[in-house]
């Protein structure tokens, strides 16, 4: 019994040797970084994702699947670049009306304050995006 005993030990200890410690999954290095959705002001919903590229900057998509303001009601979709100053993302791109890829002129900004009690994003117009 005692052999028994000892060999159940040894294995239990080579096994949590062998997979070291558990730890939890680690929190977000960016807080901007990832998916994030929202219900527009004219009810449609929008996508914003968010992915880093460099320190400070990141590579944004925005779609927003009845733009009522800028595309007659058309999805619309927004590609650019982001920037932090704070708490604050800045968003510089070129928005595309679809379908039909109407471009229009210039390009558009759009701010985005994160909160981190809430884990959310207040964008410049009121509306609150969380993650997805």
């Amino acid at each position: 019994m005692r052999k028994l005993m000892l060999l159940i030990t040894c294995a239990l200890a080579l096994t949590l040797t062998a997979t070291g410690p558990s730890s939890a999954s680690p929190a977000h290095t960016d807080v901007f970084q990832g998916t994030w959705t929202s219900t527009d002001n004219d009810g449609s919903q929008q996508q914003l994702d968010i992915r880093g590229s460099a320190p400070g900057t990141h590579a944004m998509s925005l779609y927003d699947d009845s733009a009522s303001v800028a595309c007659d009601g058309s999805p619309a979709h927004v590609q650019g670049t982001g920037s932090v100053e704070g708490t604050t993302l800045l968003m510089t791109g070129t928005l595309t009306c679809q379908p039909g890829g109407n471009w229009l002129t210039g390009r558009i900004s759009l701010s985005f304050t994160y909160s981190p009690g809430t884990d959310t994003l207040t964008d410049e117009s009121g509306i609150t995006w969380v993650r997805s």
